[in-house]
């Protein structure tokens, strides 16, 4: 009978060891994972809507992974993949904040054009307001 616990006792602290052994690798893959991403995104130069779509895609798809995987993240990894994120999400910024001028610069020109032909008062107004 003693002996039967110990055995028991044994393979569940195996099992246990198997469990968190069997985990490490999906969170280092992860981490891996993400540390790529970033990478790739944070070198891009320039991302244009198509490019920029798939990143949000695939860091929607990483975000999903996280919440499965950080409770077997250490305190470092955690730290590492929100200082990770946090690069991630200035590029975005950057890339969203870029079409935002752009936007505003066509729609400046777009109202510059067509106030030629609406009133003085209004026409002046709006050509202070957009021009160049």
């Amino acid at each position: 009978m003693m002996m039967m616990k110990k055995s028991i006792a044994t393979l569940v602290a195996l099992f246990a060891v198997m469990t968190v052994s069997a985990q490490q690798p999906d969170t280092l893959r992860f981490m891996n994972d993400y540390r790529q991403f970033v990478g790739f995104v944070t070198t891009k130069p320039a991302l244009t809507k198509p490019v920029a779509d798939s990143l949000i895609a695939r860091q929607d798809a990483l975000r999903r992974q996280y919440r499965k995987v950080k409770p077997m993240l250490t305190n470092a990894q955690v730290e590492e993949y929100n200082r990770l994120k946090g690069r991630y999400t200035k590029k975005m910024l950057e890339y969203r904040g870029n079409r935002v001028g752009d936007g505003l610069s066509a729609t400046g020109d777009s109202i510059a054009k067509t106030t030629g032909r609406v009133g003085s008062a209004v026409g002046g107004f709006f050509k202070g307001l957009f021009n160049k």
